[in-house]
């Protein structure tokens, strides 16, 4: 900020520090999150049985929307936390409370051996993941942000993009180790069990890293009298525009990920006919492709805006959603693998300035609070649900085109927040949009980063 200079050379390292660690975290969060939808199938199998394997499934892809619905709670109670006592504390509790309950899932014993109590139990621990992941994201997010120096916010932002791709890539690449060294029975009776197992000690090193953490630059800035007290109320009151913008943009590249990357495997296998280990392997290409083209795309938003990429993000998946769903019916492993690179390229091009763009659409003062709302908000409409709406819309209309539908819809949604949303590439990070908002909080300037942005 301008009225805190920072010494040029001294930035960079606490910027690395800040990526890394906050980072590494986030891969820990978002491999124990993945590893349930990864091995969807013997959860179904050992936790709700059935005489209809598609039954079986649905419910098991139930659980998995309902841990989404908790979401917001996670995002209230930490966020909360990230604006009010700081947003190291709120990741160092949040990387640990996830990783024990992943670990605790491995340890349930199976519908055969304690009856209903096994998919209660198994609800549970989902949710309190659910409410772990709500809180994740926004506290992470607006920690490296606030690190970022002036120019590179989207390229910070999106190292946490990428290790949501790379946690949710591990998670699928041991469900490939998994079938390949234990055989198909094994890994479906016990084998699944290991992944969940391996949570605990990611947990406790991601925990490490964080604690070694200082607080971030830009909230050790907020001065007493600035601080909200109730920052979440404060948020829904006069930052409620931002905060559905948020969960509008939030729609498609969720969908795209959830229904093709998630649930995608599940469908080639199940829907399609597809060997389920190519299937799986299908889903580790798009989420590899995610990692590595977020970065570069980020470093083009740092340079040519917010709202280009949005804008087009959503336009490419609208447009590409049917030809991808053609490409996945060949069951041919290079083309499903080329039609989900093919959307992939709008998610993306959606995803590299999102980080950023939440963080500047909010003052510093409540920004974990609002961020979490409207990122969890999206979350939950369209991405929680995005696998078992897609397993009904196939059930229901008895088309295997149905998720592409599904996916256009969602598209279309985000292209109309992403031209309703103003550019914030010049931002003042301190003040966030004041032009969304209903007016200045506690201790905020009336004029803030109106005069900062270009006409949008």
């Amino acid at each position: 900020m301008s009225g805190h200079p920072q010494p040029p050379e001294a930035a960079p390292r606490p910027f690395r520090k800040a990526v890394a660690a906050a980072s590494i975290g986030n891969f820990i969060e978002w491999y124990d999150f993945a590893l349930y939808g990864f091995f969807a199938k013997a959860v179904a199998d050992t936790f709700f049985p059935s005489g209809d394997a598609r039954a079986s499934l649905l419910l098991t892809f139930a659980v998995f929307g309902m841990s989404f619905v908790v979401r917001p709670l996670g995002g209230l109670v930490f966020g909360h936390m990230g604006d009010r006592i700081g947003r190291r504390a709120s990741m160092s509790l949040i990387v640990i409370l996830i990783s024990v309950a992943s670990a605790a899932m491995a340890l349930v014993p199976g519908y055969d051996t304690i009856g209903i109590a096994a998919p209660i139990l198994i609800f549970l621990l989902r949710c309190v993941q659910g409410i772990s992941a709500g809180g994740e994201w926004a506290s992470s997010a607006s920690y490296v942000v606030e690190h970022a120096p002036p120019g590179r916010r989207a390229f910070a932002g999106s190292w946490q993009t990428s290790t949501i791709a790379l946690g949710m890539l591990t998670a699928a690449l041991s469900a490939v180790a998994v079938s390949l060294t234990t055989g198909a029975g094994a890994a479906a009776s016990w084998g699944w069990r290991v992944p969940f197992l391996v949570s605990l000690p990611l947990g406790l090193v991601g925990l490490y890293l964080r604690l070694r953490l200082g607080e971030s630059p830009e909230f050790e800035k907020v001065d007493p009298g600035e601080a909200e007290r109730r920052p979440l109320r404060a948020a829904l009151r006069r930052d409620w525009r931002s905060i559905l913008l948020i969960a509008g943009l939030t729609a498609a590249p969720t969908m795209c990920t959830y229904v093709l990357l998630v649930y995608g495997p599940t469908f080639l296998s199940t829907d399609l006919g597809m060997d389920p280990q190519q299937a799986r392997l299908a889903g580790v290409a798009g989420f590899a492709f995610m990692a590595v083209a977020v970065v570069p795309a980020s470093m083009l938003s740092d340079r040519f805006g917010r709202r280009p990429f949005l804008i087009a993000g959503a336009i490419w998946v609208a447009v590409s959603s049917l030809l991808t769903l053609s490409l996945m019916h060949t069951g041919r492993w290079y083309l499903v693998v080329a039609g989900l690179i093919l959307t992939l390229v709008g998610d993306v091009m959606m995803l590299a300035p999102q980080p950023a763009l939440f963080c500047e659409l909010f003052p510093t003062s409540r920004r974990a609070s609002g961020v979490s709302v409207g990122y969890n908000l999206g979350v939950i409409l369209f991405g929680g649900a995005g696998p078992y709406i897609s397993g009904t819309l196939v059930e229901v209309t008895a088309s295997t085109y149905a998720p592409g539908w599904y996916l256009m819809g969602g598209a279309t949604l985000s292209l109309i927040a992403a031209v309703m949303t103003p550019e914030t590439l010049r931002t003042s990070l301190r003040d966030g949009v004041t032009r969304l908002a209903g007016g200045p909080g506690r201790g905020e300037r009336a004029s803030g980063s109106i005069h900062e942005i270009a006409e949008a």
